[in-house]
């Protein structure tokens, strides 16, 4: 716990926070992410590329939520042909594996707080 206890619970909270957000940044995990993404910023092509793949995935959805088929399966087609160029990358591999390892991790501390604040309403009902 928090050794400079105040009375102010929003204070409390805040300087939590910002401890696990200090020592989360400063996570193995985390820090070699960065190091990845910030190689793959570098690479403006291959930047570029992953850009736009996401985009057209995302208009994808939009498309198939509203039911226009045609404009979904040609923006997916589109958004394909750009992963298979960037599947092979060396960059993008490396900057996918680091961004799973980040999720996972940050996935675990999410399931974890969660647990700990479900146990700590429980015990207080």
């Amino acid at each position: 716990m928090l050794s400079n206890h105040t009375d102010d619970p929003s204070a409390d909270y805040e300087q939590a926070l910002a401890a696990l957000l200090s020592q989360v940044s400063q996570h193995p995990t985390i820090l070699a992410f960065q190091a990845a993404e910030k190689r793959l910023k570098a690479a403006k092509a291959l930047y570029a590329l992953e850009v736009e793949m996401k985009d057209l995935a995302k208009q994808a959805v939009l498309f198939k939520k509203i039911d226009k088929v045609k404009a979904y399966q040609e923006t997916m087609a589109r958004s394909k042909v750009i992963e298979s160029q960037l599947n092979d990358a060396p960059l993008i591999i490396d900057y996918r594996r680091k961004l799973v390892a980040a999720n996972d991790l940050l996935q675990h501390l999410l399931q974890r707080l969660e647990s700990q604040i479900n146990e700590e309403l429980y015990r207080d009902n």
